[in-house]
């Protein structure tokens, strides 16, 4: 995929869906580790939205992996820019 931000190849995977039910401003922020199970995350969000009295269609969760574009990294984008665009997201989710 071509990513929409700057028409080159490769795209975060967030830029690759569409739809209400799918994708949103992001109003929770998961912070994790390469060694968690997908099953643990997905269970852990399915805790959250029970807890928090979330619809699931519409808690739109932030994971750095998904939500970064992974190819520009270093690569077309300078790790000061990144940490800049990466704290104000942070920041801005809720």
């Amino acid at each position: 995929h071509t990513c929409p931000r700057d028409d080159k190849l490769g795209a975060a995977y967030v830029d690759t869906i569409q739809g209400e039910d799918f994708v949103g401003p992001a109003n929770v922020m998961l912070s994790y580790t390469w060694g968690y199970k997908i099953k643990d995350i997905v269970k852990t969000l399915e805790d959250k939205c029970r807890a928090d009295k979330r619809d699931p269609k519409r808690t739109y969760v932030w994971i750095c992996c998904l939500c970064n574009n992974q190819h520009r990294v270093g690569e077309d984008v300078p790790f000061e820019q990144f940490r800049d665009i990466f704290g104000t997201i942070v920041t801005s989710v809720g």
